[in-house]
């Protein structure tokens, strides 16, 4: 699939740069949202909770809104977090959700961009396999695109034999490579039978050289934000954005994560990231630039 460049996500309040990333042609879609995650438009959780896996999950904002919801008394969350030494920490409990949650996207008037499980993993071994038929019957009946991110490739391909279901087309399968000792994610990735693979490169712990992107249509990169974020280097974002490039593979820039990972931030530390690269958690601008493209896709085509 050829790469679509995109414009910024928001709703017709959004004050967000315009991407002018390629030739500057707007998204596939109008990216309204009713989440803080730029890159999608919704957030839909069919089963909640999950577990730490690798150095990406360690400081998983999830866990303290999953710690926040049980405390406020809601039942999907019960036991899937707890404190240790003060922080919330996942216990690798994963319950289903409520129906009604489980049948959100029919309440989504037009078709849109929806992440999946942003509470949990859909391939998490604790799921069951008949919520996860329950979520694939739903996107199928949907006209959504599905956007569906897991550090744990190598449960699908089991799982799709077991079961003999068979992923939507508008199925978007995803993979998290925080570090260069997870690429090995990407090779499992590559015989996902999804019509779109997508790569994950957040919270971005070290460099990636070498990527092989054959049979992957997009790339996200982005710094860890919050409570003792860990360091991003910009040069690994712009090694990964020329990689990108030279591939010709969608490249969407997130955010720097913390204004020092900013290379802004020499300018006048965190006041002057705000102020010459608002938007986005540390900013995203790589050498003045916004990379906010797309992967071609029909959002009405389902």
């Amino acid at each position: 699939m050829r790469s679509r460049p995109g414009r910024p996500t928001g709703g017709p309040s959004s004050q967000l740069p315009r991407s002018i990333g390629g030739a500057g042609r707007p998204a596939p879609i109008d990216l309204w949202r009713s989440t803080g995650i730029s890159w999608t438009q919704a957030t839909w959780n069919p089963f909640v909770g999950c577990s730490i896996h690798t150095a990406g999950c360690t400081n998983c904002y999830a866990m303290a809104i999953a710690h926040r919801l049980e405390g406020f008394g809601q039942a999907s969350y019960q036991g899937t977090a707890r404190l240790v030494n003060g922080k919330p920490v996942w216990t690798g409990r994963v319950n289903r959700a409520t129906d009604a949650t489980m049948r959100k996207p029919f309440t989504i008037r037009e078709p849109s961009l929806v992440f999946v499980n942003s509470m949990s993993d859909f391939w998490h071994p604790a799921a069951e396999d008949s919520w996860r038929l329950e979520a694939l019957a739903v996107m199928s009946s949907t006209p959504h695109q599905y956007q569906v991110l897991t550090k744990r490739p190598e449960e699908i391909a089991p799982f799709l034999e077991r079961t003999g279901a068979q992923l939507p087309a508008n199925f978007w399968a995803g993979v998290t490579v925080e570090r260069a000792d997870f690429k090995h994610r990407i090779d499992t990735l590559r015989a996902v039978p999804a019509n779109i693979r997508f790569l994950s490169l957040e919270p971005l712990l070290g460099a990636l050289p070498d990527l092989s992107l054959k049979g992957i249509h997009w790339v996200i990169a982005g710094g860890e934000s919050g409570s003792g974020a860990r360091p991003m280097a910009a040069d690994w974002v712009r090694n990964i954005r020329d990689q990108c490039v030279a591939q010709r593979v969608a490249f969407y820039m997130k955010q720097y994560g913390i204004p020092s990972n900013n290379p802004l931030y020499s300018q006048g530390g965190a006041a002057a990231v705000a102020r010459l690269d608002p938007g986005e958690k540390g900013g995203s601008l790589i050498d003045g630039r916004h990379w906010h493209e797309w992967p071609d896709f029909n959002p009405r085509s389902c």
